[in-house]
Formats: structure tokens, sequence, C-alpha cells
């Protein structure tokens, strides 16, 4: 099953990405890799999607063969899903309309200042307009689970309380740290500010200037995170630093990154009324994992499924 979650919008447009809309006539790049009934998925359009993917890879894995290979198939066992549920969407009359993805779109872009948004695209080398689509079959996709497999969940107060008993745990972390942060897309952008910072300049002002990342305008606060919010390419140089410290430039593939921890400080045994949405959201994620998997099943079977791996 596809899901999203924000560390920063790049992770978002990762799972939503579709490249630039020019294809080639060539017969070969005209092959269908994906057929499900009437819905047809090409490889010059499968490549196009992938594409963005491979450009996130580190280089060692992107000239591996073997894990490009891998990478390239579990992708298209992904599209095969969406185009099945957008399928059962044409069964259902579902659509998006256009007040529903403009209010997407400004719940994107409403965290980022305008060139951070449009820096993610340039970034990627992803056309905006091909990106605003695939975001909408991503609205279509959640709008027919939610119909399909949420359209009656209640939660009772016991069953609230059950599973704060047993997860309390995970929302207790020990630690916690408070930091600002700093994007940057190139090294020596992010070189330069590095320097002002150890020379005295203050951290927040040169964030609201200069950083393309969400809390820019915040002047880099990120609030309060803890281990496992963040990937660990980012987690472990920004958790080692002592309260005040700026850290070194961090490379990933979203850019060049600084941090300044603000505070740290130990974390409490949380309230369960402080939970109760996060409950929430935990049991109907359980209920949609259990149920999801023979929903598929179901639909799979009564489509025709076209699949030509070897083309990829």
């Amino acid at each position: 099953m596809i899901n999203c979650e924000k560390i920063a919008i790049g992770l978002v447009i990762l799972c939503l990405i579709s490249g630039c809309s020019n294809k080639s006539d060539t017969s070969v790049e005209n092959q269908v890799v994906i057929r499900v009934d009437d819905r047809v998925l090409t490889l010059a359009e499968f490549n196009e999607y992938f594409e963005p993917i491979r450009m996130s890879c580190d280089k060692e894995q992107a000239q591996n063969s073997i894990t490009l290979r891998e990478a390239r198939l579990g992708f298209l066992m992904q599209l095969v899903e969406e185009m099945i549920i957008l399928r059962r969407a044409d069964e259902l009359h579902l659509h998006i309309s256009v007040q529903e993805l403009d209010e997407a779109l400004r719940g994107f872009q409403k965290d980022y200042p305008e060139a951070g948004f449009e820096y993610l695209f340039l970034r990627q080398a992803i056309s905006f307009e091909a990106w605003k689509e695939r975001l909408k079959k991503r609205l279509l996709m959640e709008k027919v689970i939610r119909k399909e497999l949420l359209k009656e969940v209640s939660v009772t107060p016991q069953e609230i309380k059950d599973y704060y008993d047993k997860h309390w745990k995970e929302w207790s972390h020990g630690k916690e740290i408070r930091a600002r942060h700093i994007l940057l897309p190139s090294e020596d952008q992010a070189k330069n500010i590095l320097e002002r910072l150890q020379n005295g300049d203050d951290f927040a002002t040169l964030a609201r200037l200069h950083s393309v990342a969400p809390e820019a305008q915040n002047g880099g606060d990120m609030g309060y995170l803890v281990r496992g919010q963040l990937p660990g390419s980012l987690e472990k140089p920004l958790f080692d630093l002592e309260q005040g410290a700026v850290s070194p430039v961090v490379k990933t593939p979203y850019g060049f990154h600084i941090f300044q921890v603000i505070e740290k400080r130990e974390t409490s045994k949380p309230k369960i009324e402080e939970c109760i949405e996060r409950i929430k959201q935990g049991i109907k994620k359980e209920r949609l994992g259990t149920a999801y998997g023979p929903w598929l099943a179901k639909l799979r079977s009564r489509y025709r499924i076209e699949i030509n791996q070897e083309v990829i």
C-alpha cells in the first residue's frame, strides 16, 4: 500500500512525482507496460514517472544494475496498485473537483516560501502541471479508499484506552530537541551561509532570507523533534549537536542543510487526552491495513490486468 508523510515537502513530492510530458513516438516507448481493463500505461510514461526516483538514488545505487532493476520492479507494482484503485474510481463515478485540488495545493504551499516551492520542482526536473496531475490521482485514490474501507469506522472509549496502554511508550522518546534549519540548493551557497553564521550572523534571519525549506518563514524553526522523525542522514548530525551549536553543511538528495539546536529537554509520559487524535488515526490505520489486502485482491480478480515486466 502506498503511503506519504511529511518530513519536508520534498519527501511528499517523491511519492507523487511525474516527469515532463515529452514522450517518444518510437514503437519501443509506446509498448504497454500495464493494462487494467481500458486503462493503459506505456513504457514512455513509466520511464517519466521513474526518472525522478532514479535521480534521488545515490551514485552507487544508480550505477548498480541489479539494485536499479529491483527499484523499477517495485515501482511497477506500485503503479499496478494505483491503476487498479483508479479503475475502481471509474466504477464508483468518483472524481476530484477543481476546488478539492486547489485546496490540496494550498495545503502544500502554505508552509513554503514561494521560491522554495518552485525550487523543489526545478531540482527534480518536474513539470508542475504533470506533478499536479499526479497529485489529483493520489487524491482520487484516497477518496476511493475512504469510501470503500473507512466509511463506517467508529472508535470506542475502551479501544482508545487499550491502544494508549499499548503504544504510549512509542510517543515518549526520552529526549527531544528544538531546532532551526536552513536548506539551500547549492553547496557554495551553504558554505557561504555557514561562514556567516560562524562570524555571528543570526540563524533565524538568514533562514528567512535564504532557506528554501518549509519552515523558512518561521526563522527555520522546526519545532520539537524526537528520534525517528527524520531520515538517518539528518537525524544523526542533528541529535549529536550540543545546545546552541550549529552543524556543518549536510548534503542529502534534497539539497544542503545547516542545523542549529535551540533547546534539549527530557520528555514525560504523554496524557491520553493529548493523544486522542493520534490514537484514532492509529486504530483506523490498523483496520485499514487488515482490510486493504483482501479488498485489493478482490479488485484484482475482477479486472483484466496485464503486466509486461520484460520491457522495463
